[in-house]
């Protein structure tokens, strides 16, 4: 199985197909498998381009550090250094959820790495109030809840829905709650938050000139307003796949269909 060390930690991926590159960033407790290949996105793009999936640290195949500090931002790295390890110079990148905020922090430091950007279910900007909720109330009752062997000892009602929801995805078996515990902690330790909501990340984002599109689901209620990354970026696209919430719209041919569209438009073209 392919494997890349990047400083003692082991990144699984695979390489799928020929044509313009496409690296595939998975959400938060998925992997490749539940992620891209259950609901049938490697289907979808194998046939026109080199699809390049990986499991984020943490996640799947990939190694599982029992440390917070292993996570956050060195996330990102993994897939940049994952780039260098393929002589990779330029990428589609396509994330969901925490893949699209990993894709969205990426193109911020590393934009000549891209030929586009495809960012799905993650929301740039929450009011302030909202922002501390997410980043300091919720995401440790989360994980106060990761910590629970069985799901009869969590109390918060947040919690047993978090635990709920991941326990649901096709991949759930492979997931370590241990590890997913410490991604969260990790997420919470980066300098910015869970949520980016720094002014400056949004200046930065007017400045971005490759091709992006935002898809959500209009059922998602990780954000009021779905299109604010969308309305940053110069002449990039928004899409809402209508009834679809923030787990449906992953396999929906509606998502496959805009993708492949924006894919085929802009490395043909």
């Amino acid at each position: 199985m392919p494997f890349f060390d990047n400083e003692g930690v082991k990144i699984y991926y695979e390489i799928i197909g020929e044509g313009p590159p496409v690296i595939m960033i998975h959400g938060f407790a998925s992997n490749i498998e539940g992620n891209w290949k259950a609901s049938n996105w490697v289907d979808v793009l194998k046939d026109d381009y080199k699809l390049v999936l990986v499991d984020c640290r943490g996640h799947g195949k990939s190694d599982k550090p029992k440390d917070a500090a292993q996570y956050g931002e060195k996330i990102n790295h993994d897939i940049v250094k994952l780039l260098d390890h393929l002589s990779i110079q330029k990428a589609n990148f396509f994330g969901y959820s925490m893949g699209a905020r990993i894709t969205t922090d990426i193109l911020l430091e590393n934009e000549e790495r891209f030929i586009s950007a495809i960012i799905g279910g993650f929301p740039l900007h929450y009011s302030k109030k909202r922002t501390k909720f997410i980043g300091k109330v919720m995401m440790k009752k989360w994980i106060k809840g990761l910590k629970k062997a069985d799901l009869n000892d969590v109390k918060n009602k947040s919690a047993i829905r978090f635990h709920k929801v991941i326990s649901t995805y096709a991949d759930s078996k492979s997931q370590d709650l241990e590890a997913l515990m410490y991604v969260l902690e990790g997420d919470i330790q980066r300098p910015d938050g869970i949520i980016p909501t720094d002014p400056r990340r949004k200046k930065a984002l007017k400045k971005i000139h490759v091709p992006v599109l935002t898809v959500f689901g209009s059922e998602d209620r990780l954000a009021k307003d779905k299109s604010v990354l969308a309305q940053l970026v110069p002449g990039s696209c928004h899409c809402q796949i209508e009834g679809k919430d923030h787990i449906t719209v992953v396999a929906d041919p509606k998502f496959h269909m805009v993708v492949k569209a924006f894919l085929d438009f802009v490395n043909k073209n």
